[in-house]
């Protein structure tokens, strides 16, 4: 008894030294390959190129292939106009950054059409700004975040977060919301800028491979022709809607009033180029529903004077048109019924068990409000290409 005992002490240290040397090997590799790293991003970030000239935008465009997928990330502003307000492209071609002034539409245009490949992390305003500039979609997108939440990390892991995790090398954010339309920019900016790829295909090569062999390439493919198939579709007054429907306890009557208020507000805020709040607030379009019935009750509303006298008649037109093309879309109010309720929670059921199997979060596959409207539809998770991509 006591030989085999010491027999399993001897094998269990074995193994434990084994563990250990591996552990060892791999700790070791990693700090050789950040030590490595940080060598050449201090090359990259005093050796990029900017670029704010034709000449200089057609060379650019010469390098870059339709085949390739580039790293890329853009800045822009926002806070003022319904449109983003291009300000700066940073593009990783042949092992070279390239910040672009994409302020100048000529510029901005040229080089984003002729990316068809975008790597990029937490990309869906970058994306945005891309179909904006060029009119088209690309033909291929990795988004890192994406990638990172089937590899194990958090649904909206930043940027920072994991270059801090994978590289081991801490960024400062603090920038982000500088004025990047401003010419010219500050070196702090434009070391910020060009760390704000140099990691990206890092990810791409680490996260593929983590999430590869978990078995989750196929999600992760359907995901990223998604985000692409989405570009152009705008569902904030959809969102708003069943929001405020439900805040508000709002009856079908008022329901239709506000769904006529919010494309309203979309029509102009896109045709005046402002933000919609600045045309009505959330606060202000509940009060129009509940209290008014003639253009002098806008007036006991707090609106500026100015704005009802400009929009008054156009408001109370729409408030009251019963034939509006857009009530052919109006949303329906999502409450369950006793039978479509037990469906619901028969899908969270089985959504738990293979999200669990694969680790990753239930929102990878669908999120609780699509799965309640799916519910309610009378779909069944089968109907989701990302539910199929794991069965």
């Amino acid at each position: 008894m006591i030989a085999n005992l010491v027999g399993l002490v001897v094998l269990l240290l074995v193994v434990v030294g084994f563990w250990v040397a591996c552990w060892q090997a791999e700790h070791t590799m990693r700090l050789a390959r950040q030590i490595v790293i940080r060598i050449f991003m201090k090359q990259i970030l005093s050796n990029f190129t900017w670029i704010d000239d034709i000449d200089d935008t057609l060379n650019l465009v010469q390098k870059i292939s339709t085949s390739q997928d580039y790293a890329i990330d853009t800045e822009f502003e926002r806070s003022r106009t319904f449109y983003l307000n291009p300000a700066l492209l940073q593009i990783s071609c042949d092992d070279q950054v390239y910040l672009v002034d994409i302020a100048i539409p000529e510029i901005a245009k040229s080089v984003l059409k002729s990316v068809k490949g975008l790597v990029l992390h937490s990309g869906s305003e970058d994306l945005e700004l891309y179909y904006q500039v060029t009119g088209d979609k690309p033909h291929r997108v990795y988004d890192t975040q994406v990638a990172a939440a089937l590899s194990g990390y958090a649904l909206h892991t930043s940027y920072l977060n994991l270059v801090q995790d994978i590289m081991g090398v801490e960024l400062d954010k603090g920038l982000s919301r500088s004025d990047w339309l401003a010419r010219p920019l500050t070196d702090a900016q434009l070391q910020y800028a060009v760390e704000d790829i140099a990691y990206l295909d890092e990810f791409k090569s680490v996260l593929t491979k983590t999430f590869t062999a978990k078995g989750l390439d196929g999600l992760f493919q359907v995901l990223m022709e998604q985000m692409i198939n989405q570009l152009g579709e705008d569902h904030h007054a959809e969102k708003l809607f069943q929001k405020l429907v439900k805040s508000e306890h709002l009856n079908h009557r008022e329901a239709k009033k506000l769904w006529l208020i919010l494309n309203w507000r979309d029509e102009v805020a896109r045709a005046r180029n402002k933000p919609r709040n600045w045309i009505l607030k959330p606060d202000q379009i509940i009060a129009i529903v509940r209290k008014v019935n003639g253009f002098g009750d806008l007036f006991q509303l707090g609106l500026h004077p100015k704005f009802v006298k400009l929009n008054g008649d156009d408001l109370l037109k729409v408030l009251h048109d019963d034939q509006h093309p857009c009530l052919a879309d109006l949303p329906k109010g999502i409450k369950l019924n006793s039978q479509q309720g037990t469906h619901l929670s028969a899908m969270k059921g089985r959504l738990a068990q293979v999200v669990k199997r694969y680790q990753i979060e239930p929102a990878m596959v669908i999120n609780t409000q699509g799965l309640k409207k799916l519910a309610f539809e009378g779909k069944d998770l089968d109907d989701l290409a990302t539910w199929r991509a794991l069965i």
